[in-house]
């Protein structure tokens, strides 16, 4: 397709600013753009590709979206087919002919019969679970990393997750399975972790306080370095237990807070900075302070009615009007008005049962290189 003369001044402009600055001037402008404006920005000359290409500036980039430097730019990721959804373009706006809001994403490529199940996201990293087989994809750069079989069976898996491991710079997965019982009320549980640096899995063990059992939901979700998931005490109260990923061992963080007389929840996501639960029918979020560790507590965010609603109402995403954004059941996304309890369905693809993440659009590669660095 021929270029607009627009387009050609533009990129001429571009490639004119790119030979006449100092490289630790442009290298600073450039920390200061949205991933997905770098990613065009490749083309503008060969310096520019291999600055922007560098993992040295990808952790820069990332430790400012960290700092809140600039507006992180978050999309949803959705599975069969694989998408990327603009939620924010798409508030107040479904149903028009927003050709970008909705795009199709790139294929890990990995062989399996059937959809792929979503295993967490982090830093712009989501990893995919698929008979077994796990991947890792940026879906702003579009790399995708397979990564090799754990030497776990999953006939009795009952918990997994992925985040970062702050201490050692590290990305992991981690695959846990209930072993047998271990002493002084506990019980130990077989372990898998994978390291992205190391490119392998090491085994090790865990111990879990006996009389906590899971529920609801297998999949960790990754806040404040560690994988979080609820679970059931033999008192039948709901507490939270987190699996600290620079110490790999389990920790019991906090008991979950009753709602109108009960302590029934149906799970855990992020909102923001905050870790919060949410409560069917009458959705409420929770979120808790980020120094939970040292006396944190919870707090109530918002209550609404989601009375008449399809079934298993799980919040993916809040836009900045204040609308939520639900999967429902296995095989719909819709946008939810809290103000008119009204909501309309997201003109997505859907190919089986779906799976559904946030992430943040970064540059960070799922193909970790010690090669050195130019920064």
């Amino acid at each position: 397709m021929k270029k607009s003369p627009f387009a050609e001044s533009s990129w001429t402009l571009a490639s004119a600013v790119a030979e006449s600055f100092p490289e630790d001037i442009i290298m600073e402008i450039l920390l200061r753009l949205p991933a997905m404006s770098l990613m065009r920005f490749k083309c503008v000359c060969k310096g520019w590709r291999s600055l922007i290409s560098d993992p040295a500036f990808a952790k820069s980039h990332l430790q400012r979206l960290r700092a809140g430097d600039m507006i992180s730019s978050q999309r949803i990721f959705k599975t069969c087919p694989f998408e990327t959804i603009n939620y924010e373009a798409l508030d107040g706006s479904i149903g028009s002919d927003d050709d970008h809001a909705v795009v199709k994403s790139h294929d890990p490529r990995i062989d399996a019969s059937s959809c792929p199940e979503l295993v967490g996201s982090c830093d712009g990293l989501v990893c995919l679970s698929m008979e077994g087989r796990l991947a890792l994809n940026n879906p702003t750069t579009k790399e995708s990393r397979n990564l090799p079989r754990s030497g776990l069976l999953h006939l009795r898996e009952l918990l997994q997750g992925f985040g970062y491991d702050s201490q050692s710079d590290d990305y992991k997965i981690v695959q846990g399975e209930r072993s047998e019982n271990g002493q002084d009320g506990f019980e130990i549980w077989q372990m898998e972790i994978f390291s992205l640096k190391a490119a392998s899995w090491k085994k090790t063990q865990a111990q879990l306080e006996r009389h906590l059992s899971l529920v609801h939901q297998e999949r960790g979700v990754y806040w404040n370095g560690a994988l979080h998931w609820l679970a059931k005490n033999e008192g039948k109260l709901e507490t939270m237990i987190s699996f600290n990923l620079s110490e790999e061992k389990f920790e019991q963080v906090l008991p979950i807070p009753e709602v109108n007389g009960n302590t029934n929840s149906m799970g855990l996501g992020i909102h923001g900075a905050n870790l919060f639960i949410y409560h069917r029918p009458l959705f409420q979020l929770q979120p808790m302070m980020c120094e939970y560790m040292k006396g944190g507590s919870w707090a109530k965010m918002f209550s609404v009615s989601t009375t008449g609603m399809p079934s298993l109402e799980i919040p993916v995403a809040y836009t900045r009007s204040g609308k939520i954004v639900f999967q429902l059941a296995a095989d719909n996304i819709i946008l939810f008005n809290p103000e008119d309890n009204t909501y309309e369905d997201y003109p997505i693809e859907k190919s089986g049962n779906i799976y559904s993440t946030i992430y943040v659009e970064t540059l960070i590669s799922p193909n970790l290189s010690d090669e050195p660095s130019r920064i």
